[in-house]
């Protein structure tokens, strides 16, 4: 338990490394996983990245290890990512109080999110869309 596993996000054009991901607290006693500890670099920030990056760790949760459940959480004062892990589809588990400590030493409470292996396929149909919405806009 507690195991993580990271992931580099490479820009398949340049093949420059564009950012980082990860599965983390990967439980198999209970087929659970997070992704998280989620970064990019700013140019590719609110792009089709998040994105397609989620579909893909997403997929390989469900469809490959065979997760039950994959979470994510993020800081209750880190609105954006707030809403991109909404934007996912992943649903409010709640208010985890004192989870952990901020850099500055103080509390910190975090949003947990879920997404059930029987909510996986409306979830990979909605990223699905998303990601041709936007194929549609660049003209791809």
């Amino acid at each position: 338990d507690g195991h993580m596993l990271p992931w580099a996000v490479r820009d398949l054009a340049s093949g420059t490394i564009i950012g980082s991901t990860r599965y983390h607290d990967i439980v198999p006693s209970i087929d659970r996983v997070e992704i998280g500890h989620t970064w990019y670099a700013q140019s590719r920030q609110r792009t089709h990245v998040n994105t397609t990056c989620k579909l893909l760790l997403l997929g390989h949760a469900f469809d490959t290890l065979g997760c039950q459940v994959v979470g994510l959480r993020t800081d209750t004062f880190n609105f954006r990512s707030q809403r991109a892990i909404e934007g996912l589809g992943a649903k409010k588990d709640g208010v985890i109080r004192h989870y952990g400590a901020r850099r500055d030493g103080s509390a910190r409470d975090v949003v947990m999110y879920s997404i059930l292996a029987a909510e996986w396929s409306e979830v990979r149909r909605h990223l699905e869309l998303r990601l041709a919405r936007h194929a549609a806009d660049d003209g791809a």
